[in-house]
C-alpha cells in the first residue's frame, strides 16, 4: 500500500498562489496558460485569474490509470495560435514527467510556441524523471488532490 499525502483544498489553493508567485518572481509574462485536463484544470482556472488573462487552453492527456502509469494517451488538443508565443504549461503534478514533457514538446513542435515553461504543484521525488520550471511543492508520497477524494 502507497502512503498518500492528502492536500486540501485551503493548502491547494495557497499552494497554487505560491506557484503564480514563482512565475511572477521570474519575470516570466505568458501569452498564453495551458493546462492538462483534467488535474490542471484547477490551477490553471486560478492561474489564469491570478495573471487576468483569457488566453487559455487545454489538453486532454493522461498516462496513469489509478495509480497504474502507461502508455501517454491525448484525446484533445486545443486550436489555439499560439505561434511565437510565450506559454506555461500547467498540470497538477509531476510523478514520472513524461506526461508533461510530451506535452510541453508538442506545443513547441506543433504549436511553434517561442518558449514554452511548465508549472505543477507537486513534484515526486522519488519518480520524476522531468524538473518543471516552477512547483509549489516537493514530496516523495503519492499525492492525493482535493478533487479526488479522500481514498
Amino acid at each position: 500500500m502507497t502512503k498518500k499525502k492528502k492536500i486540501s483544498w485551503k493548502k491547494f489553493e495557497a499552494l497554487t498562489r505560491k506557484l503564480a508567485a514563482s512565475v511572477r518572481a521570474s519575470k516570466y509574462k505568458p501569452d498564453y496558460f495551458v493546462g492538462i485536463a483534467r488535474g490542471g484544470l484547477v490551477p490553471l482556472a486560478i492561474l489564469a485569474e491570478e495573471f487576468d488573462t483569457r488566453n487559455v487552453a487545454t489538453f486532454s492527456a493522461h498516462s496513469y490509470a489509478g495509480e497504474k502509469r502507461g502508455k501517454i494517451t491525448i484525446t484533445s488538443t486545443p486550436r489555439a495560435d499560439m505561434r511565437g508565443k510565450k506559454v506555461l504549461l500547467v498540470d497538477e503534478i509531476v510523478d514520472s514527467g513524461e506526461t508533461i514533457r510530451h506535452v510541453a514538446a508538442l506545443i513547441a513542435k506543433r504549436y511553434h510556441a517561442r518558449e514554452v515553461r511548465t508549472a505543477v504543484i507537486v513534484v515526486n521525488t522519488k519518480r520524476a524523471s522531468f524538473a518543471p520550471d516552477y512547483c509549489a511543492m516537493k514530496t516523495g508520497q503519492w499525492v492525493v488532490f482535493p478533487w479526488e477524494g479522500y481514498n
